[in-house]
Formats: C-alpha cells, sequence, structure tokens
C-alpha cells in the first residue's frame, strides 16, 4: 500500500506540474561552428562517445575551452608540461593525410582513419603494377596498445583507377576482391584468387591476404580467413571506445586528479636497489628494494581513538628495454601500530621490499612509493639485465648488504633464498668501527658443472687510492649447489680496526677447474659518528597469494610473450592456469595456443570453461574457429550462440556466427546472421 500511494501521489505531483516545453536534443550540428571541426574532425577517431556527448551538451564556450584543454591533458605523455608530444602528434597526422590521402578529406578515407588512430607504419609495402592484381599497400605495425596485438598488417586496395585506397577485410572481402577480371574466373573464386597472388606477388603478400596477423595459422589448401583479422579491424575502428583504451584514460584522469593534491619527488628522495635471484624452481626473479632516505620522508597518523597507523602505495611497472609495458604491480599497505612498534619505528628509515617474476632479458622498471597521508609520491626508474643461465662458466650475481637475516622463512618472499629471509642494505651503506659487514650473493652454475670439488673465494677491500687493501680467501664446496645450479654464499667481515673512510669490496670466485673467474663488490664507509639509518621494511603483503593463484607464474609468461618465446610462455601460462583457471590467463593461454595451432587444447578449454560474460571477444572468436578446424562446426556454432545469449551482441561475433551456419549448410541461418551483423555495424552502441 505504501508503494502504491507513493506512485499514485507520484503521478498527481507530475499532474499538477505544467507540461515543459520539449527541449530539442542536441547533436554535434548544434555545437558552434568554431568547435564544430574539432569535434567533427580533429578528434574524430580519438574522442569517446562520452566525451563526444559531454562536449556536444555544454553551454558555454568558456567550458569548451576548458573541456579541449582537459581532453589534451588526459592524453598528455608528460602532463603537466609546457607542451604535449600526443597533441602535437594527432595533428602531424592530420597534415600528413591531406598530403598524402586525397586533398583536405584525406583525414576521411581509410588509410587516412588508420594513420590518424595508429600513426606512421613501421613498414609500407605498395604493389601497384601486377597485371592481375589491383593495387595494394600493405601497412606494417609494431604496437603496444594492449587492444591490438603486437604485430599486425594493414591491407588497402584501389578497386577501380581514380578510387581511393579501402581497408581490406580477409574474411569479408577475400583474396577475389583484389584480382582484376582480366584474370579469368578468379573473382568469387578465394582460391584461385590466392594462387594468382601467391605466383605473381609472393607468399608473404598472399598469407597477408588471408590474414593480418603474423602468428595466426592459415589455410593455404582453402585459402579461408577466420573472423580474427576482422575482429582486430573494429578494434582499430572503435578504439578510441575500446574497454581497454577507456581504462588507460580512467587511469590518467585519476592520476592528474591526485597531481592536483599530491607532491611527486624524483629519485633523489628514493633509494632502490635490484638484485636478479634464481628461486627453488629455477626461475629467476628481480628482488627490489624502495627505501626513503631519512625517517620524517614517511609519516605516521594517529587516528580519533589514539591509535597509529600507516597508509601507503607501491607501484612497479615492468617494460621492454624499448618502453613498451609488459605488466605492472600495484600494492596498498595500510596497519595500525601499537605503542611498542611506534617507539621503535619512529626513528627508522621506511622501506618497501617486493620481487617481480622477470624472465632472462632486458628491462625497464618505473617505481613509485606514495605515501598516502602526507600525499606524497616518490619515484625512481632502472634499467635492470637479468643474465641467462651461464652454459660455460660462473656467475656471480649483484653483492647485497645486509643488516638482518632470520632462517626458516618462505622462499616466495622478497630477499629470501636458501631457506633464509636477508633484510637489504643499500650500495654505499655506512658503518661505524664495531659493526659487522655482513652482505651475501648468489653463484650461478652451469646445469653440467660437477657437483665434486671446491670453488676458491677472495675477499678484498680497502679504502680506494689508499692502498690498505686486505683480502680474505676461502672455499666453497660445489656440492652446495642446488639442483638449478644455484648457490647463496655470504660473509661477515669484522670493522673493528679499519680506519674511518670509504671502501671498496671485491669478490673473486675462481674454478680451479678452469682457471675462470667472475668478479663482483660494491662500496661502503666508515664513520666515526652517522650509521645508516636503521630501517623499517614492509615485505610484499601478497606474495604468498601471488604464489597460490598463479600470479607469478602468468607476469613471467608475459615476459616471455615479449620476447617472442611462445613455448615458454605456454608453460608457465599452463602452470598458472590450472592454479587458477581465471579469464584472464585463458585468454592469453588461447592466444599461445592458437599460434601454434593447438586447436585441440583450446577446443578442451572451452569444454572444461564455456564461455562467461566476461570472456574477451577475440578469445571467442578463436576458440570457434579452433572447433571448426577441429571438424566440430556444429560446436563452433554453440559457442557463438552462447556468447551471444550472456555479452553484448556485436557485428563480429554476428558475422562470425553467419560463417559458420554457411560452413553447415544452413544459408537461411547464414544469411539472417550477416543482417543482423550488417545492423549493428550501420548502429554502433556505445
Amino acid at each position: 500500500m505504501l508503494v502504491l500511494a507513493f506512485v499514485l501521489l507520484g503521478g498527481l505531483a507530475i499532474a499538477a506540474t505544467p507540461k515543459q516545453p520539449k527541449q530539442p536534443k542536441k547533436n554535434a550540428q548544434s555545437v558552434p561552428e568554431q568547435y564544430r571541426e574539432w569535434l567533427n574532425r580533429d578528434v574524430a577517431y580519438i574522442i569517446t562517445n562520452e566525451e563526444k556527448k559531454a562536449f556536444i551538451n555544454l553551454s558555454t564556450n568558456d567550458e569548451r575551452d576548458k573541456f579541449i584543454e582537459r581532453f589534451w591533458e588526459v592524453r598528455n605523455p608528460t602532463p603537466g608540461s609546457p607542451s604535449n608530444p600526443y597533441k602535437d602528434e594527432i595533428y602531424k597526422r592530420l597534415a600528413y593525410t591531406e598530403q598524402w590521402f586525397g586533398g583536405k578529406n584525406g583525414w576521411r578515407s581509410d588509410r587516412g582513419r588508420v594513420y590518424i588512430t595508429l600513426g606512421p607504419p613501421k613498414q609500407v609495402g605498395r604493389y601497384l603494377s601486377f597485371a592481375n592484381i589491383r593495387p595494394m599497400e600493405i601497412w606494417f605495425y609494431s604496437n603496444d596498445h594492449p587492444a591490438l596485438p603486437p604485430f599486425f598488417y594493414v591491407v588497402f586496395y584501389q578497386k577501380d583507377a581514380g578510387d581511393d585506397f579501402r581497408l581490406y577485410s580477409p574474411f569479408m572481402d577475400g583474396p577475389d576482391k583484389l584480382v582484376t577480371g582480366a584474370s579469368g574466373n578468379s573473382e568469387n573464386n578465394r582460391v584461385g584468387s590466392w594462387q594468382i597472388i601467391d605466383h605473381d606477388a609472393g607468399r608473404e603478400v598472399s598469407r597477408t591476404t588471408l590474414s593480418l596477423l603474423p602468428d595466426e595459422p592459415v589455410d593455404y589448401q582453402t585459402a579461408t580467413s577466420s573472423m580474427a583479422s576482422d575482429m582486430m579491424l573494429n578494434n582499430i575502428r572503435g578504439l578510441a571506445n575500446h574497454p581497454l583504451n577507456k581504462e588507460i584514460l580512467r587511469q590518467r584522469r585519476t592520476l592528474l586528479e591526485n597531481v592536483s593534491h599530491r607532491v611527486i619527488l624524483g629519485s633523489e628522495y628514493l633509494d632502490v636497489l635490484t638484485v636478479p635471484l634464481i628461486d627453488e624452481s629455477g626461475d629467476t626473479n628481480v628482488h627490489y628494494v624502495l627505501r626513503l632516505k631519512k625517517p620524517e620522508d614517511f609519516s605516521l597518523a594517529e587516528s580519533k581513538e589514539g591509535t597509529y597507523y600507516y597508509t601507503a602505495s607501491v607501484s612497479a611497472k615492468v617494460l621492454t628495454a624499448d618502453a613498451k609495458q609488459i605488466f605492472s604491480q600495484e600494492r596498498k599497505l595500510s596497519q595500525y601500530v601499537d605503542d611498542k612498534q611506534l617507539v621503535k619505528l619512529k626513528n627508522r628509515v621506511f622501506g618497501y621490499e617486493g620481487l617481480l617474476p622477470l624472465a632472462p632479458g632486458k628491462y625497464k622498471l618505473k617505481f613509485q612509493l606514495t605515501d598516502e597521508i602526507k600525499h606524497t609520491s616518490f619515484t625512481a626508474d632502472r634499467d635492470v639485465v637479468v643474465p641467462e643461465r651461464p652454459t660455460s662458466e660462473l656467475r656471480i650475481t649483484e653483492v647485497v648488504p645486509f643488516s638482518e637475516a632470520a632462517s626458516g622463512q618462505p622462499s616466495f618472499m622478497p630477499f629470501s633464498a636458501g631457506g633464509v629471509r636477508f633484510t637489504p642494505a643499500m650500495e654505499g651503506l655506512t658503518l661505524v668501527p664495531g659493526q659487522d659487514l655482513e652482505f651475501f650473493y648468489q653463484l650461478w652454475a652451469p646445469a653440467s658443472d660437477p657437483n665434486e670439488g671446491e670453488l676458491e673465494v677472495e675477499y678484498a677491500y680497502g679504502r680506494m687510492g689508499m692502498n690498505d687493501i686486505q683480502t680474505l680467501k676461502e672455499q666453497i664446496a660445489r656440492n652446495q649447489f642446488d639442483a638449478h645450479g644455484a648457490m647463496i654464499s655470504g660473509k661477515k667481515i669484522p670493522t673493528a680496526a679499519l680506519a674511518p673512510g670509504n671502501y671498496r669490496l671485491a669478490i673473486t670466485v675462481t674454478d680451479p677447474l678452469t682457471h675462470k673467474r667472475s668478479v663482483a663488490g660494491f662500496q661502503f664507509r666508515i664513520a666515526d659518528l652517522g650509521a645508516s639509518a636503521p630501517t623499517w621494511d614492509i615485505s610484499d603483503p601478497q606474495a604468498a597469494e601471488d604464489v597460490r593463484t598463479g600470479r607469478r607464474q602468468y607476469e613471467r609468461a608475459l615476459c616471455y610473450i615479449f620476447q617472442g618465446d611462445q613455448k615458454a610462455a605456454l608453460s608457465y601460462l599452463q602452470n598458472s592456469y590450472s592454479r587458477n583457471p581465471d579469464e584472464q590467463t585463458r585468454e592469453k593461454l588461447v592466444d599461445v595456443l592458437y599460434s601454434r595451432q593447438a586447436f585441440a587444447e583450446i577446443g578442451d578449454l572451452y569444454s572444461r570453461t564455456g564461455i562467461t560474460p566476461r570472456t574477451d571477444e577475440d578469445t571467442i572468436v578463436k576458440m570457434a574457429e579452433s572447433l571448426n578446424r577441429l571438424g566440430e562446426v556444429t560446436k563452433s556454432i554453440q559457442l557463438l550462440e552462447s556468447a551471444l545469449s550472456v555479452r553484448q551482441a556485436s557485428s563480429t561475433l554476428y558475422l562470425s556466427l553467419a560463417h559458420y551456419y554457411q560452413v553447415a549448410g544452413n544459408n537461411a541461418k547464414a544469411s539472417e546472421m550477416e543482417e543482423k551483423a550488417k545492423a549493428i555495424a550501420a548502429h554502433p552502441t556505445t
């Protein structure tokens, strides 16, 4: 009754209100002329639907000017700087399209759209003079946008002389659209057309006409194409509105909002130490510590109840040597401290210890440690090399001085090895006379290294330029190497007799069998006063969870994917998926399996987990095509029908479904699905 009364009262209230004149719906034409070109031309391919709608609904030119300023700043790779390289690049691309792709309206052409969206290709192949093949351009892209493959082609062709070059679709057009009438019966004959292209232009070109993805398997016998290339083309057309692109923009907006009330400080305020170590499974990891330089740089806050707490966040981004992001780790650190802890921590330097599961290779690491109470962030970058396992000689890692060591600790934690967990100190450590110098390092040996005999180790240390070098020698038994050829070793050196000054320590490990040696070292300081401040480190709170769920194996697999080692990536992805069969891991697993033409394994993945609302569209298409390659087109149809029942419909899925209905001989359903695909393509949703 209460609900009914409310509805009736609401109805009476509405009825009593004078009818308001209907406001005309705003569209792009309602935008003042001086802003219309910016909306419809300058940013036509990079503005999201939500941004466009918001801009159209603005009322004043002042609001529009501020919107445009904000629009570019969100996309600025160096926010806050006087220049905006992204904005400059977009206008440079627009000018290029007008110069080379048809004059003033060159930006409207298919080539113009791709060029503005993706930028200049890495390579361009032009095929303009073949008697039986229409003029073509093949653009090759090396890409770092997460919504697109790392490498792909885009093909354009000219149907008739004088026409614009149009975008080519392997699935919808096919090779027969690329041959001329002079080639006889090849039009509408995929195999015959492909054979002409293969004979005249070569295998690389003919393969590209079947798939724009270099790692996708193709069928030369039937010259058929999967939907994977077309789905990628759809992603290019709608890149601005792709969920991953919107998420990137959301993160950048958040960063800008945070920067407005947050101080960003550089590496002069933050110490970073990194060291690659081999774990008990034989995998390489980069252990790192981020440590502030002064106790007062980090704050403890008092709650209303009188208790104290800290709140911080840590970000570690892993990029390739050429700055393509592989993955990132984000951690939230927040905890209450009791009175006893408060006294202990008061004059200590705050630090964070983490671990990155990196395969051998070169990386750029970007770190950010944020005190959320002070709204202060500290940043630092490092170039890191994770060496390959040695094949013929010993290798010594970086030497890590430490202040504490505890045995019986979990091996998956940062700076844990050989059953011991170390609290690392930094390069340039300052000690007072009588304070022992303690350090550890890891030795790596070839897998075939004999496990008998001993290695010779020499520790030499002295003040630089003072000719007061002292040496210590010892031997290490080879049987201390584990099954993966790794061994933790270290030393404690008394400093009571050392004079003040800056010291250099060099460690030389010699193999008496081969007489080969490996050397490492670091610097430290002895001072009468002013020893390095004691520290309190927070270790990665998510380490155990990352091991349990296979997250570390997933991140390691991403490293191998970027290095092009599909075999190693597959092994780690399978391990990760066995621990936690989530959509994200399955998506990458399907990608790798598909590139290796492991269709049966993809079919098994589908039979075990099916399709969910969160299944990526690319994964759906590759699963359907894998089932088709296994001769199970009925299952391909069932898969796509299932996908369309649980997620938003798309032209890609309907086109794919039309194809498999046609393969199954159901031409009526194929036509129905194709019409649905065309309807969606003509009226895309936001």
